[in-house]
This record gives C-alpha cells, sequence and structure tokens, in this order.
C-alpha cells in the first residue's frame, strides 16, 4: 500500500468531515432536541451508510450506478425531496411555538427547564442511514475522489478496507465533537433558542436539497 496515498486520503476525509453537510445538521439537531447520546445513534446510521458505500464501491456497484445517467439522476431527485422532508420537519417545531403564542423573553434557562422528546435509539439509527444514502453526491465521492487514492498494481480490497476504517476513525470524533458542543450549549439556552437553531439548520438542509435537485442531469 502507498502510504502518501492513505495519508492525502486521510486529510481530504478530515477536510470533508469538518464541512457542515447534511450529516452533521442531523447530529447537531438530535444533540440539542435528545442529547449527546441519541445523537450517536444517528451518527452510528451515518457511519454504517459510509461503511456500505466502501463495500459498494469496492465491488463497482457504485461505478455502474453513476455510469446510468437516468438512474443517478433519480437517485437525486428522491434524496433531494428526503433531505429535503427532513429540514422541514427540524422547522416544524419553531412554526408550532409561533401557532401556540409561546415567548421565552430570557436568553438563557436551566437544564430542567429544557422539554426533550425522546425517539427510540434503532429509530435514530435508521434515520442515520437514511439520510446518509439519501445523498447521491456521497455515492459519487466514492466513484470520482476515492479512486484517485488507490494503487491499481496494489491490493484494491485491501486498500478499500483500510481506507474505509481511517474514514470511520476520522468521522466519529468529528461528528462527537459537534454533539458535545450543541447539547451542552442546550442545557444553558432556552427552547425558543434551540428551536431557532434547529430551524436554521433545517433550512440550510432544504437549501442543500434545493441545490441537489437544480442540478442538471448528467
Amino acid at each position: 500500500m502507498d502510504w502518501s496515498n492513505l495519508a492525502a486520503f486521510a486529510v481530504t476525509e478530515f477536510l470533508l468531515c469538518l464541512s457542515p453537510g447534511p450529516a452533521v445538521l442531523l447530529v447537531v439537531g438530535l444533540s440539542m432536541r435528545q442529547g449527546l447520546w441519541r445523537s450517536q445513534c444517528a451518527a452510528a446510521g451515518i457511519l454504517t451508510t459510509n461503511a456500505i458505500y466502501f463495500a459498494l464501491s469496492a465491488a463497482g456497484v457504485a461505478s455502474l450506478i453513476i455510469a446510468s445517467a437516468t438512474l443517478f439522476y433519480v437517485l437525486k431527485i428522491v434524496g433531494a425531496l428526503y433531505l429535503a422532508w427532513l429540514g422541514v420537519k427540524m422547522i416544524l417545531p419553531l412554526v408550532q411555538a409561533w401557532w401556540r403564542g409561546e415567548k421565552h423573553d430570557a436568553p438563557f434557562a436551566e437544564a430542567s427547564k429544557m422539554p426533550r422528546a425522546k425517539s427510540a435509539p434503532l429509530k435514530l439509527y435508521w434515520k442515520g442511514i437514511s439520510l446518509q444514502a439519501a445523498n447521491p453526491k456521497n455515492l459519487a465521492f466514492f466513484v470520482a475522489i476515492l479512486p484517485q487514492f488507490i494503487d491499481p498494481h496494489g491490493p484494491v480490497a485491501l486498500q478499500m478496507m483500510v481506507f474505509g476504517s481511517v474514514s470511520i476513525l476520522l468521522e466519529l470524533p468529528v461528528l462527537l465533537i459537534y454533539a458535545l458542543s450543541f447539547s451542552a450549549l442546550a442545557k444553558v439556552i432556552t427552547e425558543r433558542v434551540v428551536l431557532w437553531i434547529e430551524a436554521v439548520a433545517g433550512g440550510i438542509l432544504i437549501l442543500l436539497a434545493g441545490a441537489l435537485a437544480w442540478e442538471k442531469k448528467a
């Protein structure tokens, strides 16, 4: 294995992990609403999907999907709709609070006053899987970018396993740090501020979905 390729991949993957994409926005929203550990159920689902993508890429399935312009375009539209739906769900609590006429004037409040709607860990795990799978740009990464780091003269399957492990080891702490930061923030701010942060994250998801859907068909 070419260690320089592995190092270059690690740097590229780390920088991509830091960017606040749909996965980060989901974990941030869940950490504020449902707490640190439940947000990590979604993070586990996100990393599971990444592992599946590595397997698909190694098997050549990802290349076949990308090669079919029509199939990839359909996946893009379906993924965009799902991301938009998640964004709307993140905005709805703020809209409902407005509708009920709730007001929280103080910017800070005790953690005990912050209501938390708890979802089943398995449901959150599946949400992480489905969100990461809904963005076909992740699939494109494994076809357009990942092969640049692969040594075709070496054991490809072994390289994919190593790259996949490195990817998970890099993304997991990044998602954990985001979750830790925002779950701690949620303990010292009012419910209204939490709703606004969630709504902004939801709005960004909708914008990302719109950009994805409006991209020209290949």
